[in-house]
């Protein structure tokens, strides 16, 4: 039980670190919110963008909001939770995050840098490194979920 707590207590950690990267990054985004809804007025594919661009941001933030959640609960008080739901929690957020990751990534990842729009570049930088947490939190939760199953809580 101890050493799944502390590998729940590395994710809190990495929850709050990705949680960080996550705000910045829709920080920086919401700088171009307003030309950004301009235009979707006018062009479907703006408003495909606009959308797309919220949605996963949105979806990573919580799945982060979420796995630290999860990990601060098995962390600090494991035992209070009922033995089906301690033991599915780190396959259920190993799944939520592999959805997310995907979602976020088939998005983001072919976005290009634009030469003299600072903040939207550092929205992509902050986002592919939100990805890297996400990919990191998959591990973790792989992880979590084997050594639950292996030893108990």
């Amino acid at each position: 039980m101890f050493f799944t707590q502390i590998l729940h207590t590395g994710q809190v950690a990495l929850c709050a670190y990705g949680a960080y990267v996550s705000y910045i990054a829709i920080r920086d985004l919401q700088q171009y919110e307003e030309t950004s809804e301009k235009a979707a007025k006018y062009s479907t594919t703006a408003e495909e963008q606009l959308h797309k661009t919220r949605t996963t941001q949105s979806s990573g933030a919580i799945c982060i909001l979420a796995s630290l959640v999860a990990a601060t609960t098995l962390s600090l008080a494991p035992n209070s939770l009922p033995p089906i739901v301690r033991y599915g929690i780190s396959p259920a957020a190993l799944v939520l995050t592999l959805f997310v990751r995907a979602h976020v990534s088939n998005f983001w990842k072919p976005k290009a840098k634009i030469p003299f729009v600072a903040g939207y570049n550092e929205a992509i930088a902050k986002t592919g490194e939100l990805l890297q947490v996400l990919e990191w939190l998959e591990y973790t939760w792989a992880g979590t979920a084997l050594a639950s199953g292996l030893i108990g809580y």
